[in-house]
């Protein structure tokens, strides 16, 4: 595909009366049927960056069906200086080429730089925006079936995040850079302290033998993850992780089986690598019983201290030992509180499922200090942190309480040893390290979005129970001024970012998401 020359694509610019139509608006929204080497974009950003009258949030939407190599890509806009330092920037943050939507923040975070890595007609059927702009008018984003219709955009911009733990840190973090007042409740003395009070959990995305919207969901938080570290660590924020890479073993005959299949479909590797036994035992530093599939951009990671770095914005409000048992009449309300998400009317509806794990602290000894990455199996393990290794976890389901119970490091530990023995006997003293409910729901994907108006979704929408899909139905109706964020399980560190992510985006009208995994609650869990 022959690149637009940087003149033409001012002329662009031009065409669609820019940079005068932004001008003057809280947001606005541009798309854009190829991306190619991204000089549309990086002129747009340019243009928009110089412009003193600049609208406060750019959102940049481009699909690419044929998205090119960082190493071709960054080739290629060396012949823009006068797009120098931006091409580096973007080139800095270019996601693996892996098919599905990428979310990318500059400008801290002014800037949103959407990638859809996907054929158009797909990326067209998927995508769910208001674009005030297309660079090629012809396409236009198709209407969203009734029961999908997303609710109106908050009229006010106060939020109340009920919950400081990693989802509730996500919300509050997304909101403020937006420009919005936030108050975080949190009813312990300080944040992260149940489901993300671990002293280290694993960052990693979840993969499935077959590619499916699932896998792609994981993949695309994971990235987001990622690039969201990076950039606070570069705003200056200190966050305790280290990106030493996880392995996944193949302990069992399913496991390996899967990632034979993941071997077939040729993933790229600086996403991840499947290894035999000798090659993964290099990565790991110490022998392994098995191959493992190798995740370069995965590691460890301290929950609170990721949490502290979210909220540490002037227009965010922590309030500790603040127990919010009644939803606040001022603002917009999110329920983000974990284990006791379901406790209020407007969601107690919702399918939650409690579930109680508990991780396990062993002294670190010389064989087992020599481990360099995460190692996964039934459970996970991280390398040796301040002389500890950190293990685990249980899955106990319908747990209410947790409680930390010394018999239960028993079983973490025989879990490890069945599987790595000699590093399993290695061990100083084992204790009990951290216990919390974690709420999961029955398709173990997390529930993101406004609250539905229960009674009005089970009569409007009760033919679809039965595939009744082709007749007349009314638009959704939401609970006004209450959403929800909850239902992470044990994957909240990965997925809870890009969640709130499109949560604020909801929120605020800025609209970019694929159509899956639904937002609307009702009909996902069959209500």
């Amino acid at each position: 595909m022959q690149e637009l020359p940087t003149t033409a694509s001012e002329q662009r610019l031009q065409d669609n009366q820019l940079p005068q139509r932004w001008r003057g608006k809280s947001q606005f929204t541009i798309a854009a049927p190829r991306f190619g080497t991204g000089v549309d974009f990086l002129t747009t950003w340019q243009a928009w960056q110089a412009d003193p009258q600049r609208c406060a949030r750019l959102h940049f939407i481009a699909i690419e069906p044929h998205p090119l190599q960082p190493a071709t890509l960054r080739e290629l806009l060396a012949n823009y200086a006068e797009l120098q330092p931006l091409a580096a920037e973007l080139i800095a943050h270019y996601p693996p080429l892996l098919d599905g939507f990428h979310r990318l923040t500059f400008a801290q975070g002014r800037l949103t730089l959407t990638l859809c890595f996907m054929a158009v007609p797909t990326a067209l059927a998927e995508l769910v925006a208001r674009v005030d702009v297309w660079y090629s008018p012809e396409h236009l984003i198709p209407a969203l079936e009734p029961w999908y219709a997303l609710p109106a955009p908050s009229p006010v911009t106060h939020a109340n995040v009920i919950g400081g733990g990693i989802a509730g840190c996500q919300i509050a973090h997304a909101l403020a850079k937006r420009g919005w007042e936030v108050t975080l409740y949190e009813r312990h003395t300080r944040l992260a302290m149940e489901a993300s009070g671990n002293r280290a959990g694993v960052l990693i995305p979840k993969m499935t033998s077959e590619a499916g919207w699932g896998e792609t969901f994981y993949r695309q938080a994971f990235w987001f993850a990622v690039q969201q570290i990076r950039q606070l660590q570069a705003a200056g924020q200190v966050i305790d992780w280290a990106q030493c890479g996880a392995l996944q073993l193949a302990h069992e005959p399913r496991e390996a089986a899967r990632q034979q299949a993941l071997r077939a479909r040729e993933l790229p590797a600086d996403f991840i690598q499947i290894l035999d036994q000798a090659e993964a035992s290099a990565v790991a530093g110490i022998p392994l019983p098995s191959g493992a599939s190798y995740f370069p951009q995965a590691g460890w990671l301290n929950p609170a201290s990721w949490c502290t770095a979210l909220v540490a914005q002037a227009n965010i409000e922590v309030r500790t030992l603040t127990d919010a048992s009644v939803l606040p009449v001022d603002g917009v309300t999110i329920i983000a509180s974990g284990r006791e998400a379901d406790r209020f009317a407007a969601s107690q509806f919702l399918p939650f499922m409690p579930v109680l794990g508990q991780t396990s602290v062993a002294s670190a000894s010389a064989f087992s200090e020599q481990l360099k990455t995460t190692l996964g199996h039934e459970g996970y393990l991280t390398p040796a942190l301040a002389g500890q290794h950190i293990f685990g976890a249980t899955f106990v389901r319908n747990k209410r309480e947790p409680t930390l119970d010394a018999a239960t490091d028993t079983v973490n530990h025989q879990q490890l040893a069945q599987y790595l023995p000699d590093f399993a006997a290695s061990f100083g003293t084992v204790a009990s390290s951290h216990a919390a409910i974690r709420m999961t729901t029955p398709d173990r994907y997390p529930v993101v979005g406004a609250l539905p108006d229960v009674a009005f979704f089970q009569q409007a929408y009760a033919e679809l129970r039965h595939g009744r899909a082709n007749q007349p139905f009314p638009l959704a109706h939401y609970q006004p001024g209450v959403w929800i964020a909850a239902g992470f399980g044990s994957r909240g560190l990965t997925t809870s970012g890009l969640c709130a992510e499109l949560l604020a985006a909801l929120l605020t009208g800025n609209r970019c998401r694929c159509r899956r995994p639904c937002i609307a609650i009702c009909i996902r869990h069959g209500f």
